[in-house]
């Protein structure tokens, strides 16, 4: 009984760091990617280059998988979204944007 008890613990203690570190998100249907996604150096600020460069994997990843490219036409330009415009997005302009773009997508009907 105490062994399985220390293996089922020292099994939890390998596992935990595993756990904490950050994994790959699953990019699903109606997915909206996070400041992560965007920050490809992980500086805490997304230029205009990473912001660009992250768009176009999704597009090209979406295109990949059959998906429809509504919206794209409406799709807001980094200067939009840099509301300071010192040329870099903050987490929190961001993620001001997200909110936006939640809020105006169209209901989906109910099943």
């Amino acid at each position: 009984m105490k062994l399985s008890c220390m293996a089922s613990l020292a099994a939890l203690f390998i596992a935990l760091p595993a756990a904490a570190q950050p994994s790959a998100r699953p990019m699903g249907p109606g997915s909206m990617p996070v400041f992560a996604d965007f920050d490809g150096n992980g500086d805490g600020r997304i230029t205009e280059q990473e912001f660009t460069d992250a768009r176009s994997k999704r597009i090209a990843e979406r295109a990949t998988e059959g998906r429809a490219m509504r919206g794209l036409s409406q799709a807001v330009d980094f200067k939009e979204i840099d509301t300071n415009g010192d040329g870099a997005l903050s987490r929190e302009e961001f993620e001001a944007n997200q909110s936006r773009h939640v809020q105006n997508r169209p209901m989906s009907p109910a099943r």
